[in-house]
């Protein structure tokens, strides 16, 4: 398998969301906060798939580059990229359920967020390599709705556009019986976060180098603060993706 890399809103380092997310997904069992009535490999196995990934956001799913692309070309474009497009402020988290599996969602629906990932998948796709037919087969082993299939034609992914939903996985899918007694003791430990505005103010290129390895971070773009132009309105996203739904679904961790 060739490296993929992939577009994520990733915290700066030195961010209280960031820390979280160290804490609750580190590999580090001696310094892993205990949770009364889950042991630490219990913990360590819901997370596995979350920590893979690294504590993210996806922007842009995963991608192989084009024939023709580079590494070196996609920096230069995300230089720009970033310089073009300004941060979406203002933002308050939840930790909730999605599709059966933990995550910190947005308290509330974000044009501003949906905009930025839409420009994202829109402007970056000449980076992506289409997917094989094989590929495309694996995906629709799950069942899409008309405008999922058409956007995973169209992009390569279902759950983009219209589809897309911001959320930072926290663990895999569980047991409803188990994300409800998990549920309250994540809102405990991210209080700091979820009391507290953020911003999405940057995009981050992560490398999975093959099959096997984990997503790291290459380097992480942020977005320029004195720049107010309104990247994407609802109509251009909905012109690039299709009509609205009433009912959007949403993955687990971009595979």
């Amino acid at each position: 398998m060739t490296a993929r890399y992939a577009l994520y809103f990733s915290p700066a380092p030195d961010s209280a969301l960031a820390r979280f997310g160290a804490e609750w997904l580190g590999g580090d069992a001696a310094t892993r906060p205990a949770i009364e009535g889950f042991p630490t490999s219990r913990i360590l196995e819901m997370t596995e798939t979350a920590r893979h990934y690294g504590f993210h956001a996806t922007l842009k799913p995963p991608f192989a580059l084009a024939d023709g692309q580079t590494e070196a070309a996609l920096d230069r474009a995300l230089v720009e990229f970033a310089q073009r497009h300004a941060p979406v402020a203002g933002l308050r988290l939840t930790v909730g359920t999605l599709d059966g599996f933990l995550a910190l969602l947005l308290s509330a629906e974000s044009t501003g967020v949906r905009n930025l990932a839409a420009t994202c998948v829109r402007e970056l796709d000449a980076f992506r390599r289409p997917p094989s037919e094989a590929e495309l087969r694996r995906r629709r082993q799950a069942p899409l709705s008309t405008l999922e299939d058409a956007l995973l034609r169209r992009w390569g992914y279902p759950y983009v556009m219209e589809a897309f939903r911001f959320h930072m996985t926290l663990t895999s899918r569980l047991p409803e019986d188990e994300r409800e007694r998990l549920l309250p003791a994540l809102r405990r430990m991210a209080a700091p976060v979820t009391d507290a505005a953020f911003a999405v103010d940057a995009v981050s290129l992560f490398q999975q180098e093959d099959g096997d390895s984990a997503f790291r971070l290459l380097r992480r773009y942020p977005l320029d603060p004195g720049n107010a132009r309104n990247i994407a309105t609802k109509d251009a996203t909905d012109c690039a993706s299709g009509p609205s739904l009433t009912s959007v679904r949403t993955s687990s961790p971009s595979t």
